[in-house]
């Protein structure tokens, strides 16, 4: 809904662009993610419309070939999976210091984790991953160790998780990076242009066209396979953008 009425105007700033996203797409597309554990195809699927938002803010299709590295920097944005990865273990610091706090059995934790009494995993359904290996694989991919004794501490912990999901400045020269980008796509578009054999060459008045090397005269139906794979007309096809 966003694409045409803000995105692909030219009159607001990339800037007030991304505060807008920031603050309306993404609170709806993450709503809820602290608690989520989802699987790696349902995590591409988040990524590939996040950086699609990303490239209709700046105004690149895939055909410039602009990678998600180079987007994500020159406009400051971080990686879906770091804010995704600091959604979780913010909310899993907060579980714990609940539990800290309380000095007894928290029905939050319990729920969160599923140590509910008599709980059990189902059976032959395959091995399903539960939250908290998801937290413990954040936690490993962070480099956190001592865990139970930084979450106690709200500001350390909130440094500890926010280390690699900071907005950065956009880049001042963003429009001429884009451009670059544009430039280089057009040109090959200009090169993949492919000229037809029959073409370039002259129809007979029997309706024949006669090939430029070996003289051997073919309906239009041939004359294109033979002079492609002509060996004495190798250059004469490079010449003439015929592949």
């Amino acid at each position: 809904m966003l694409r045409y009425c803000i995105w692909k105007r030219k009159t607001i700033s990339i800037k007030s662009k991304l505060r807008i996203f920031r603050a309306c797409v993404l609170p709806v597309l993450l709503y809820g993610s602290e608690t989520w554990n989802i699987a790696n195809q349902h995590e591409r699927r988040i990524t590939t419309f996040y950086m699609r938002c990303l490239r209709s803010i700046i105004g690149v299709n895939l055909v410039d070939w602009m990678p998600n590295d180079t987007i994500l920097k020159i406009i400051g944005q971080p990686p879906i999976e770091n804010v995704l990865r600091r959604n979780i273990l913010r909310w899993f610091g907060h579980v714990n210091r609940m539990f800290n706090a309380s000095n007894e059995s928290s029905v939050v934790k319990k729920i969160t984790f599923s140590y509910s009494h008599g709980e059990k995993r189902p059976r032959h359904i395959g091995i399903r991953k539960r939250w908290e290996d998801k937290v413990q694989k954040c936690m490993e991919e962070l480099n956190i160790k001592n865990w139970r004794r930084q979450v106690v501490d709200r500001n350390q912990w909130r440094d500890l998780i926010n280390q690699n999901s900071h907005s950065a400045p956009v880049y001042s020269n963003i429009k001429e990076i884009v451009f670059k980008y544009k430039k280089r796509a057009n040109k090959r578009r200009k090169e993949r242009i492919k000229q037809k054999v029959t073409e370039m060459l002259t129809k007979s008045a029997d309706n024949q066209y006669s090939c430029p090397g070996c003289k051997r005269k073919f309906k239009p139906q041939g004359i294109t396979n033979h002079v492609k794979f002509c060996t004495s007309e190798i250059a004469w096809c490079k010449k003439n953008r015929i592949k």
